[in-house]
């Protein structure tokens, strides 16, 4: 990923359930949303701060995905300019090659065969050269078209590394773009919220908490998942789970992600102080010696894919759809995870959000 310019979110007032790796919504742009009026009413401000809160994931998802791109686009391009520099190589070689025949050829001076037999010393040596030089010919014909070739290889191989820096502009242009909507949806959306008094933005976060744990039940009701062998699980407490993870490497996995607790949330970081969902996930997974791309979308690609009912601690749990957050699992149906702007790493139910996946990368 390119150096990425993060914003830290310093109050409990920036309630927007951001996601660093947010729904992908191709296409999809930021709209523009009036500033801030003083004059709203409860519920517009939870209409507008949620409107801010769903173009923020996506835009972040979008900026993840570009990052990703922009890391492929690289190493293209690295390739490209390697094979250029090996082609080069290859035609100064058929060059060099050619320059020798030249040489030879001047040396005798291009007089017709026929008289240089009537001229020379001894016409049956020279005849005997003659076949030689003739042969040498030829292969030096086949030289020539050695060189043509290498050379439209060096072009062509030029021409891609062109289109690969085109696409790396482009990507970073993207990237720019995002950030800057991601910047102004935090900055609109902490300014409707300014306008609030302490009550009403607990009242505003508690509201939301509640919204995503009854969408959470209806996901799992309309998916008509077997609950039954699930029962037994309960929310936890946030003091970790009782199930040990089931090797050495979920268990660091886990370790590290639960000591990031009280850590702030902060869009588009990765540690060491500051986390956004993915970026906790994939630093925990590195702990185990695997690495996983910057965005959930790419990260639920990574290992084995589980069911709900397979979960163990230390596999990655994705939620609603398209996907917009990631979080650990640590067992005794509960979760670990960066939340949003204003909210610090904390566990919680499995169940808070609708549950749309879940892998194991280990």
């Amino acid at each position: 990923m390119p150096e990425q310019k993060t914003r830290s979110v310093r109050s409990s007032r920036a309630l927007v359930a951001l996601c660093a790796a947010g729904t992908m919504a191709a296409g999809i742009g930021l709209t523009n949303v009036a500033h801030a009026d003083p004059d709203l009413t409860l519920d517009e401000a939870r209409e507008e701060v949620d409107e801010l809160n769903q173009e923020v994931v996506e835009a972040t998802e979008r900026y993840h995905v570009a990052g990703e791109e922009l890391d492929e686009v690289e190493r293209r391009l690295e390739r490209a300019e390697n094979a250029i520099e090996k082609q080069e190589a290859k035609v100064e070689e058929a060059v060099t090659g050619m320059a020798g025949f030249a040489a030879a050829s001047y040396q005798s001076g291009g007089i017709d065969p026929t008289v240089r037999t009537i001229f020379a010393d001894d016409p049956v040596s020279y005849l005997g050269q003659a076949s030689l030089l003739d042969a040498y010919a030829r292969q030096q014909a086949a030289q020539v078209d050695t060189v043509m070739h290498e050379r439209r290889q060096l072009e062509q191989a030029k021409l891609m590394a062109d289109e690969e820096r085109d696409r790396m502009e482009a990507i970073k242009e993207r990237i720019e773009d995002e950030k800057a909507s991601i910047e102004d949806a935090l900055a609109e959306s902490e300014e409707i919220l300014d306008g609030l008094e302490e009550e009403e933005r607990q009242r505003l976060e508690e509201e939301r908490r509640q919204r995503e744990r009854e969408e959470a039940a209806e996901e799992e009701n309309s998916r008509g998942d077997d609950r039954d062998s699930e029962s037994d699980e309960e929310d936890g407490d946030g003091d970790g789970p009782d199930v040990p993870p089931p090797n050495e490497r979920a268990q660091a996995v886990v370790d590290f992600a639960m000591a990031q607790r009280g850590d702030m949330y902060e869009w588009g970081a990765a540690g060491p102080d500051t986390w956004d969902c993915s970026g906790l996930t994939s630093k925990a997974w590195e702990q185990a010696g695997v690495s996983l791309p910057r965005s959930s979308s790419s990260q639920i690609e990574v290992g084995t894919r589980v069911s709900r009912s397979q979960l163990q601690p230390g596999d990655l749990v994705f939620y609603y759809n398209p996907i917009s957050h990631v979080a650990i699992y640590i067992g005794d149906g509960q979760i670990v995870h960066a939340t949003s702007p204003g909210n610090p790493v904390r566990t919680d139910s499995v169940d808070l959000m609708p549950f749309a996946g879940a892998s194991r990368p280990g």
